[in-house]
């Protein structure tokens, strides 16, 4: 049976190769699942490294200026929704008097979203017409709550928004807001695509790509990106942050405080108030204005990630394999690590961790930024399991081992008094033919107190040369016994090890075994020297 065993060993290997590469792609394709988890890496080495902090306020460009304007909490919904409105007609109006007076701003940015409500909904669309009209671009945002509820399909979404300023009033239609904070960096996509009901999508761009566009053109990347921005400290954008003031009565117009002069400025309108980001502490208008000054300033704070999908898949296949074959390479050349599959891990993965590390270096010096955090997750899925196919393998006993022991001595513990005085003691005086003595694994001697027992006799085993089982009655009646002969014996079949049985007598060996030559004790009481003569061969 043991014999079947071993020819087949090829195919089972093979066979578990196969179940951990499918098992490798399973955990794999979940990981991409779990894009915050990764992500968060990628935004924390990316805010470690990448970002000069110090370089925020110095680089805050005095284009961009934010307009808070707050709605108010009256009684009534639509009282409150009125007043809000009329503030926001209030200064469409005042920054088209400003206009008059030769100030001419480069764009307005309201960070505010506009249902369906008729409350002075024409009103608006008039003040902002009379802006357009004078080819002012004022831009909006429009809300995709929906989508965030995970519920992304445009008409759904579309259904609650005031489509009347959306369609044709807005300067770019229907864009989002979708930044994300971590810390000191702001991530946003470039593009969001709710699903229609007749299988395609609209595409809902970001607004500041949308400005970018408009102000630079061919000079930014219309295609679908992942953006990133610093987001400086609070106090650097409140120096440029001012507040929109009515006086009472039924004026229609507004100032400023402090006073404002708009010309060749960015006028971000927002509630900074109650559109608050509580964890971080900031107003989201500040998210993007920051993204907003990330694209309008000549030194850039924040270099690009790379974003392509299929690259980031391509990069973590490779780093997985490559981390692969450093754990094969290692395991096949550096002989003593070959029964530390552990040790061989670690140095697998930091090996490949540092060509990793060159990899983003090089990428660096194309002003691109390489996403780790996939690609970590896949090299530790790959040596993982590398690590847990390894040590299988060497379980099977036909591993290479490191021939760290000359000899292995296996025996019951209810014979270690005679193994210990007539096997181990001869053989710890024996010189081999250089003079040096043998090295010896013998548990006694070989296994301290605390470490892994099976283990470490299995490991012991696979670095041994020659095997000596002493065989009494209760000998394969043991299991750690019944299993050192059975690891011993696939090596032997493999031709990695020697067996030397010694036998208490003929009847003592199991019947599995009775093909192999022993000594037995009984017949030849000189057995040792015959153990001696054969380790000389």
């Amino acid at each position: 049976m043991l014999t079947i065993a071993t020819s087949n060993m090829k195919f089972i290997t093979f066979k578990r190769l196969a179940i951990y590469l499918i098992t490798f792609f399973v955990l794999l394709g979940l990981s991409l699942t779990l894009t915050s988890f990764w992500k968060q890496w990628d935004a924390s080495l990316y805010g470690t490294l990448y970002i000069d902090a110090d370089a925020y306020e110095r680089n805050l460009s005095d284009q961009i200026v934010v307009v808070n304007i707050e709605k108010s909490d009256l009684d009534s919904k639509d009282a409150s929704l009125k007043q809000f409105r009329d503030k926001i007609i209030a200064f469409l109006n005042t920054v088209n008097t400003h206009r008059g007076n030769n100030e001419n701003p480069k764009a307005i940015l309201l960070d505010i979203s506009f249902s369906k409500d008729t409350v002075q909904l024409q009103a608006l669309k008039e003040a902002v017409q009379q802006l357009t009209s004078k080819n002012e671009k004022v831009y909006a945002v429009y809300s995709l709550k929906d989508y965030f509820d995970k519920l992304p399909i445009f008409q759904s979404n579309d259904a609650g928004q005031a489509r009347v300023l959306y369609d044709s009033v807005f300067t770019g239609g229907r864009l989002h807001s979708g930044f994300i904070a971590h810390d000191n960096l702001i991530t946003y996509p470039s593009d969001i695509y709710l699903q229609t009901g007749f299988r395609d999508s609209v595409q809902i761009e970001s607004i500041i790509k949308r400005v970018s566009l408009d102000r630079q053109g061919s000079k930014i990347n219309p295609e679908f990106e992942q953006l990133v921005s610093p987001l400086g400290p609070i106090e650097a954008m409140q120096k440029q942050t001012y507040n929109f003031e009515i006086p009472e009565g039924n004026s229609m117009e507004g100032s400023f405080s402090p006073k404002l002069n708009i010309d060749d400025k960015f006028i971000l309108l927002g509630d900074l108030k109650n559109d608050y980001q509580e964890d971080i502490e900031t107003p989201r208008t500040y998210f993007m204005a920051w993204a907003l000054n990330e694209k309008l300033v000549d030194q850039k704070m924040v270099k690009q990630p790379m974003n392509n999908l299929a690259i980031i898949i391509g990069q973590t296949l490779f780093f997985s394999f490559f981390t692969v074959l450093v754990f094969s390479l290692l395991f096949k050349y550096i002989t003593p690590l070959k029964t530390k599959p552990k040790t061989l891990a670690v140095l697998a993965f930091v090996i490949s961790l540092i060509f990793f590390v060159l990899y983003g270096m090089l990428i660096y010096t194309f002003d691109r930024i390489i996403p780790i955090g996939l690609t970590l997750l896949g090299m530790l899925i790959a040596v993982l399991l590398t690590w847990r196919f390894a040590y299988k393998f060497l379980v099977t006993g036909v591993a290479e081992g490191a021939e760290k022991y000359d000899v292995f001595i296996s025996y019951s513990h209810g014979n270690s008094a005679w193994v210990k005085q007539n096997v181990y003691e001869p053989l710890k005086t024996f010189k081999k033919e250089n003079g040096e003595s043998l090295d010896i694994f013998f548990d006694e001697k070989s296994i301290g107190v605390g470490e892994a027992f099976t283990s470490k006799y299995m490991w012991g085993i696979v670095d041994s040369k020659v095997f000596i089982p002493v065989i009494s009655e209760e000998y394969y009646g043991k299991n750690h016994c019944k299993n050192e002969m059975d690891l011993a014996y696939k090596r032997s079949v493999e031709k990695l090890l020697k067996i030397l049985p010694i036998a208490f007598s003929y009847n003592c060996v199991p019947q599995i075994y009775t093909h192999i030559n022993f000594l037995d004790i009984t017949v030849n009481p000189k057995f040792m020297e015959a153990i001696k003569e054969s380790l000389l061969k």
